[in-house]
């Protein structure tokens, strides 16, 4: 009597799993069980190592043999999901938030979740220069309630630790390392005109309205939360700037 053939689907179901159950990979590679753990070991190296790409600023506040350990551990514990290593390593600042060894450093976790901004602004699509003669054409009437939109290349975090000069600190231009304790900050991570990611610390009106126009909420409600955190917020000079550098770059009508 003879057994059916393991069908393809299943048979390719298990190896995946055996690439990361030694158990398994014995089960079902017999004597050649460790090749499937050098195969293991491979794939988890290229995790760790997309994860140094991803997060350099991480990398250089911990060093590398630290660095090299959570990734390791972290890639352990968590498949990649797209074929794309560019794409892995999203979780990594939930990750560091629960990793015991870094725990002194309770900053870590948004330093992390800057590096990925700063990673996806770099990899995310293109956008078409901002419409002005469009934005003229709207009356001033129905202007108010316009949502503007950012650039898929840019992101926003808020942070109780200086995290934007932390960021630019660790950068080849360098920058004054700040103390941590100085107090939080908001930072926006883009990506210019030249392709050139940048972050830059935000004051607290522009950092309510940008997170207002990320929310798709009207002009007139971004700018009624800009001016409850400052009175003096000039909306038509921050306007142009991020125009000019790619932040903002299309409007909505309701």
């Amino acid at each position: 009597m003879t057994t059916d053939p393991t069908p393809l689907d299943e048979l390719q179901r298990r190896f995946v799993a055996a690439l990361a159950d030694p158990a398994l990979a014995a089960e079902l590679f017999g004597d050649h069980a460790g090749g499937a753990d050098a195969y293991a070991n491979n794939r988890l190296f290229n995790r760790a190592d997309a994860l140094a790409e991803a997060y350099p600023v991480v990398r250089q506040l911990v060093g590398e043999a630290f660095f090299g350990g959570l990734a390791r551990a972290y890639a352990r514990i968590t498949p990649s999901r797209s074929g794309d290593l560019n794409r892995y390593g999203e979780g990594l600042a939930g990750f560091i938030a629960g990793f015991p060894p870094a725990r002194e450093l309770p900053y870590l976790a948004d330093a992390a979740r800057l590096d990925w901004l700063c990673h996806m602004a770099y990899y995310a699509d293109d956008a078409a220069p901002f419409d002005l003669a469009a934005l003229a054409a709207v009356p001033a009437e129905r202007q108010g309630g316009l949502a503007l939109r950012l650039a898929p290349a840019a992101g926003l975090l808020r942070s109780a630790w200086p995290i934007a000069s932390l960021w630019q600190a660790h950068q080849p231009e360098g920058g004054d390392f700040p103390s941590p304790d100085q107090g939080g900050e908001a930072a926006l991570a883009w990506r210019d005109g030249r392709n050139r990611v940048r972050v830059r610390r935000l004051p607290a009106a522009e950092s309510a309205f940008l997170a207002a126009a990320a929310e798709g909420l009207p002009l007139a409600e971004a700018l009624e939360r800009a001016l409850d955190e400052d009175m003096e917020f000039d909306f038509g000079a921050s306007l142009q700037r991020w125009i000019a550098d790619q932040v903002i770059v299309d409007f909505t009508e309701p």
